[in-house]
C-alpha cells in the first residue's frame, strides 16, 4: 500500500494528487473522446449517404413502373368510345333491297344494249331477259332482271330513268340482321358440338359407341353446311340488290278481237231484231191502210167507174165502128 502511494505521488502530508498528473489524464481523456466522436459522425454520415442512395435506387424502379402505367392509361382513354355516342354497340342494318322500274320508249333494242353496258360498268349481272313482240308490231316489251352491288343501286336507277318515260317505280328493303345473327350463333354452337363429338369419338373404345357418335357427328356437320349456305345466301342478297326492269313501246289503240261465237251470236241477235222491227213496221202499215179502207174503196170505185165509162163511149173518128140498126 505504501509502495502504491509512492508510485502515484501520494503524499501523506497533504493527502492529494499531484497537479501535473491530473492534467495529463484529463488531456488524454479529451483526445480519446474527440476521436470517438469523429468516428461516430463519419459512420453516421456514411450510413445516411447509403440510405439516401438506397432510397434513390428504390424510387428509380418505381418511376420506371409508373411510366408504362401512365402510357397504358392514356392509351385506354384514347381508345375508349366517346360518352353519349348513340352508335356504340349498334351494328349497321343488313338490308335486302329490290327495285321495280317500268319505262316507255320507242327504241327498245337500243335501250337493251345501253342497259347491258350500264350493268357491266356497275360490276353487276344480267340475270334474265324476256323479249315479247306482237306479230302486227303494235306492241314490244322487254322484261329484264338485273343485279348490282348495293352501293351502285341508286346511281344505276338514276341512269336507267334517263332512257325513257317512267311509268311506275318502287323500292323495297327487308332487314335480315336478326336472321344473320341467329344463323351465326347456331353455326358457332354446332361447331362446338362437332369438336366435343370428335373428342368423345377419340376417347370411346366400343364400336357401338363410335358408330353412334359418328352418326351424330354426321348430322351436326350436315346442319353446319346447310346453315352456312343460308348465311352466305343472305349475305349475297345484302351485298347485291335486284332491279326488275320493264321496257315497253307506246301502246296503239286497237279494238279488241272478239271470239267467233260471240260475233255470230251478236249477228243473230241483230238479224232477229231487224226481222222483228220489219214485221212490226209492216203490221203498222197494214193497220193504217185498214183504218183508211173506206176511203180507198170509194176511190177505187170512182176510178173503176170512170174507166168503164171511157171504154164504152164510141170514138167518132173510127170508121170501123159498126152502125146501129
Amino acid at each position: 500500500m505504501a509502495g502504491w502511494k509512492r508510485h502515484c505521488g501520494y503524499n501523506g502530508s497533504n493527502h492529494g494528487v499531484h497537479p501535473a498528473v491530473l492534467g495529463l489524464g484529463l488531456a488524454g481523456l479529451a483526445l480519446i473522446g474527440g476521436c470517438a466522436g469523429a468516428s461516430v459522425m463519419e459512420a453516421t454520415s456514411d450510413g445516411g449517404k447509403a440510405d439516401e442512395s438506397g432510397m434513390v435506387a428504390m424510387e428509380a424502379p418505381r418511376a420506371d413502373l409508373a411510366a408504362p402505367t401512365a402510357d397504358m392509361e392514356a392509351q385506354r382513354v384514347a381508345e375508349a368510345p366517346p360518352i353519349g355516342d348513340p352508335d356504340v354497340g349498334q351494328a349497321a342494318p343488313q338490308l335486302v333491297k329490290r327495285a321495280t322500274l317500268v319505262l316507255t320508249l320507242t327504241d327498245i333494242d337500243g335501250a337493251v344494249a345501253q342497259v347491258q353496258t350500264m350493268i357491266r360498268q356497275a360490276q353487276g349481272d344480267l340475270l334474265s331477259l324476256e323479249d315479247s313482240r306482237r306479230p302486227d308490231g303494235t306492241a314490244h316489251q322487254v322484261y329484264m332482271t338485273l343485279r348490282v352491288p348495293q352501293a351502285q343501286l341508286e346511281p344505276t336507277l338514276a341512269a336507267l330513268r334517263q332512257l325513257g318515260t317512267v311509268e311506275s317505280q318502287s323500292l323495297s328493303a327487308e332487314d335480315v340482321s336478326s336472321q344473320l345473327v341467329d344463323l351465326s350463333a347456331r353455326i358457332k354452337n354446332l361447331r362446338q358440338s362437332e369438336v366435343a363429338l370428335q373428342t368423345i369419338m377419340e376417347r370411346s373404345g366400343e364400336i357401338s359407341h363410335v358408330l353412334e357418335v359418328a352418326r351424330e357427328l354426321s348430322t351436326v356437320r350436315d346442319s353446319i353446311e346447310r346453315l352456312t349456305a343460308q348465311e352466305q345466301n343472305l349475305k349475297r342478297q345484302v351485298a347485291y340488290s335486284t332491279i326488275d326492269l320493264t321496257l315497253q313501246s307506246p301502246i296503239t289503240a286497237v279494238p279488241p278481237l272478239r271470239p267467233v261465237s260471240e260475233t255470230l251470236g251478236q249477228t243473230w241477235q241483230a238479224a232477229t231484231q231487224s226481222v222483228r222491227s220489219f214485221t212490226v213496221g209492216g203490221l203498222k202499215v197494214a193497220l193504217w191502210l185498214l183504218a183508211y179502207s173506206p176511203y180507198w174503196v170509194i176511190l177505187a170505185a170512182i176510178l173503176y167507174g170512170g174507166h168503164r165509162a171511157r171504154t164504152r163511149r164510141p170514138d167518132p173518128a173510127d170508121p170501123e165502128q159498126p152502125s146501129q140498126s
